[in-house]
């Protein structure tokens, strides 16, 4: 491979998202002349091949792409995402372990159980290491008597500060012939994003309206899924 001299700063630019898994390398030498960018082509694994030679030209399976140079190579300017290192005239670029390393969390209860009545009480409690995360929740709500009114039950998801609220009514039916092993059955989800600075927890908080405990919940579920960044904006109405 033919190289460059008095090449000063290399500027990559490489989406993450284009290098999972893969290493990208690219070597400078020296020749008598000064350039402001250099032609290469970046390969579906995440390499770099220098365009030097007259007329020559990237692969079919490649991509071309033009950095911007000036001066000796001293620097590489990382973006998100990226790790690198220098030996020599050999700069080596990776994804960052950090970023594509994430993990999914969840726990389960199949029920059924009785939900609490009077006031809000944990129910489930899922715990969680540092990291941004997306959070769901979900569980079947049952009703199990006839007492001739409907049944109101209320929710709350909440990671620390962060909370996502859900409620629903159950209507009082009598069985009918077939019999079904519970009156009425409608489900309940929740959901929200936060991060934890430091391990957390994400806690599942429910209680029925009334003196009777007469609901029941059933195939509970609270995934986490975590990720290398959150945005949680407003969504204003056009």
């Amino acid at each position: 491979m033919n190289t460059f001299s008095n090449l000063r700063v290399l500027a990559l630019s490489l989406a993450a998202s284009a290098l999972l898994g893969a290493t990208v390398i690219v070597v400078a030498r020296q020749t008598p002349s000064v350039v402001n960018s250099v032609a290469v082509c970046i390969k579906s694994n995440g390499q770099v091949r220098v365009l030097v030679a007259a007329g020559a030209s990237c692969d079919s399976s490649e991509r071309r792409a033009d950095w911007v140079v000036g001066g000796e190579l001293t620097e590489i300017a990382l973006g998100h995402g990226l790790v690198g290192s220098r030996h020599g005239d050999t700069f080596q670029l990776a994804v960052n372990p950090a970023v594509v390393e994430k993990g999914i969390f969840s726990g389960f209860n199949d029920g059924p159980v009785t939900i609490p009545t009077g006031f809000p009480q944990e129910i489930a409690r899922l715990d969680l290491p540092a990291g941004y995360f997306t959070i769901f929740a979900k569980m079947t709500v049952t009703n199990t008597l006839d007492e001739g009114f409907d049944d109101r039950v209320l929710c709350r998801l909440r990671a620390e500060s962060d909370f996502d609220d859900a409620e629903l009514v159950l209507p009082e039916n009598v069985r009918t012939v077939i019999m079904h092993p519970y009156n009425a059955a409608a489900g309940l989800t929740m959901q929200l994003v936060h991060r934890f600075t430091t391990p957390g927890s994400v806690i599942l908080t429910c209680f029925e309206q009334d003196s009777e405990p007469d609901l029941s919940y059933r195939d509970l579920k609270i995934t986490a899924i975590e990720a290398s960044a959150l945005s949680n904006v407003f969504l204003a109405t056009p």
